[in-house]
């Protein structure tokens, strides 16, 4: 068969593309090493370029999240019109399987590693199933085939999975819904072969808590050690609690990490069910102590929790300019289908639209259901003032000032000023674009 892959875009306002992180997107690689050789494989990447609508295929493979599934759909269509069958897998199917049943040939529900050959068997004969469900506690040591992005401009780091999953339930997260809050690893030496073989010295481990298993942590950054390359991942603040794994975040190369804060407030950590990030560690002496590894940290807060003190807004970003954060993200709360926070929010009658990510005319940004504090246009209005002044040029220099983690080097001096340059750029370019493309209907 002929097969076509196919990464789709968030969405635009018309033929420009956002060109921010665009990065390899793992999945397709890791589809294409598992599809048997008699197949050929095409790979398309909508953030990048326009879609073949009219290229000779049997079989079209689309990964989804909640952001692009409208733009995942609208892709289907045009494809299925010309007879074409299209599977859909990847978070939002797996979180809402009947929407997207009503949008595809088939589906793939949880993990596509231990269905995909068993969905090409079915393609093949002409006998596709509308449904396949992996289990989601089955291995997924699979080393992803980066030939396909043959051609492409992606950003020059390698993107590498060591673990999937998490073991927090934090309610608003979708990979928690995703993975039933478990946490599978792979073995530390072949998540270090596999960069190896790669070739890659800038790297991004897209494990959602590098440091879920402390010690299966230390294994893995041992084994980091002999490749000399510098990388950055997501992990718990708790971190800092652990000297030996500090000292090993610095020797591997660790150059910086996104940690999830999400509140400065007790009472809002409590209310997304994340209160052991204040039960076991004190922020400013924690920072003060990756930081003294030379390590940058890029921050990330949630607002619009019913809890939310009114001062938060202010009270956060004078937290992240003291703490001196190398990169922030002072997010909005969103519901995701699956989570407990959508159930919650639907019971309560909150939310402004049924299902916000196939709302005609939503925007990125937009507040999707009705806070207790303030208007949900207050909200967005506040957060967007917080991202102007934290990548204001005045924040960047005095934070690029920094010798100790944001700007230990020459290389980080050209990260530092180039990436928070790009968010900047964001603020005009990302914000408010619509879900998908009105042109294709």
């Amino acid at each position: 068969m002929h097969i076509t892959l196919i990464q789709p875009a968030m969405g635009r306002d018309s033929d420009d593309y956002v060109k921010s992180w665009q990065m390899e997107p793992l999945a397709i690689a890791t589809l294409a090493s598992i599809t048997p050789k008699e197949h050929t494989l095409a790979f398309f990447d909508d953030r990048l370029e326009p879609m073949p609508y009219d290229i000779v295929t049997d079989l079209v493979a689309i990964t989804a999240e909640t952001y692009t599934a409208q733009r995942s759909y609208q892709i289907a269509r045009k494809f299925q019109a010309r007879g074409i069958k299209v599977v859909l897998g990847g978070y939002h199917p797996t979180l809402v399987p009947d929407e997207a049943e009503a949008h595809a040939d088939a589906i793939v529900v949880g993990d596509a590693e231990a269905v995909w050959l068993e969905l090409l068997q079915d393609a093949a004969r002409g006998q596709l199933r509308k449904r396949y469900t992996s289990d989601a506690l089955r291995d997924f040591s699979v080393l992803a085939d980066r030939s396909i992005f043959a051609g492409k401009r992606y950003l020059p780091i390698g993107l590498v999975e060591s673990g999937r999953g998490c073991r927090y339930s934090c309610d608003f997260c979708a990979v928690s819904a995703y993975t039933k809050a478990t946490y599978r690893t792979r073995e530390p030496q072949a998540v270090a072969d596999e960069i190896a073989k790669a070739g890659y010295k800038n790297v991004f481990i897209v494990d959602d808590n590098l440091t879920a298993d402390p010690e299966r942590a230390k294994a893995l950054l041992k084994a980091l050690i002999p490749l000399k390359i510098r990388w950055g991942s997501q992990a718990s603040i708790h971190v800092a609690n652990d000297p030996e794994l500090l000292e090993l975040l610095e020797k591997s190369g660790c150059l910086m990490l996104l940690i999830g804060f999400e509140s400065i407030d007790h009472d809002s950590l409590l209310a997304m069910n994340k209160g052991f990030n204040r039960g076991s560690v004190n922020y400013a002496q924690a920072i003060a102590k990756v930081r003294e590894r030379g390590i940058k940290l890029y921050g990330t807060f949630v607002f619009g929790y019913d809890s939310d003190p009114a001062d938060i807004f202010e009270r956060t970003l004078d937290f992240a300019m003291e703490q001196k954060l190398f990169l922030a993200a002072f997010n909005h709360l969103q519901p995701f289908p699956g989570t407990p926070l959508y159930a919650r929010l639907e019971q309560e009658g909150r939310l402004r639209y049924p299902k916000w990510w196939l709302e005609p005319g939503y925007r990125f940004g937009t507040i999707a259901f009705r806070p207790k504090l303030m208007e949900a246009d207050a909200l967005f209005e506040r957060l967007m003032g917080l991202r102007r002044r934290f990548f204001s040029y005045r924040s960047i220099m005095s934070r690029g000032l920094d010798f100790r983690a944001n700007v230990n080097d020459p290389l980080s001096l050209w990260l530092h000023f180039s990436m928070n340059t790009l968010l900047r750029r964001e603020l005009t370019d990302k914000w408010r674009i619509p879900l998908g493309v009105a042109s294709e209907g």
